[in-house]
């Protein structure tokens, strides 16, 4: 499954994007194309962002716990639900941001390492 596939997924609901320079606040993913994405309206390029934040997702899955490395925020702990062809997908707790667990998809190309926990 790649990035856009996973994307397609998530249709309607709402998503948090961040990237270099650039945080965006909750909105909603209208459209899903074969380069960009549409978010309430202005268009993103999915794999330059550095991470996705999929919001209300109801989850289930635990994943395999790890230890990530990304180019954007040096290593922290995370629990890995899937790995597609271009993205990984975890879940992760930023308990000085957030009271409940992310949902995150990260470009491969912002991933350094993966290390089982």
């Amino acid at each position: 499954m790649s990035l856009l596939e996973r994307l397609n997924l998530h249709l309607k609901l709402e998503v948090a994007l961040l990237a270099e320079g650039f945080a965006s606040e909750p909105g909603v993913l209208q459209k899903v194309g074969k380069r960009f994405m549409r978010v309430s309206g202005q268009y993103f390029v999915p794999s330059s962002l550095q991470e996705i934040v999929l919001l209300n997702v109801p989850h289930k899955i635990e994943g395999t716990q790890v230890q990530l490395r990304t180019r954007y925020l040096g290593s922290f702990p995370a629990a890995l639900v899937r790995t597609g062809i271009d993205f990984i997908e975890i879940l992760v707790s930023r308990q000085e941001e957030e009271e409940e667990e992310l949902w995150v998809l990260i470009p491969l190309n912002q991933v350094i390492s993966i290390e089982e926990a």
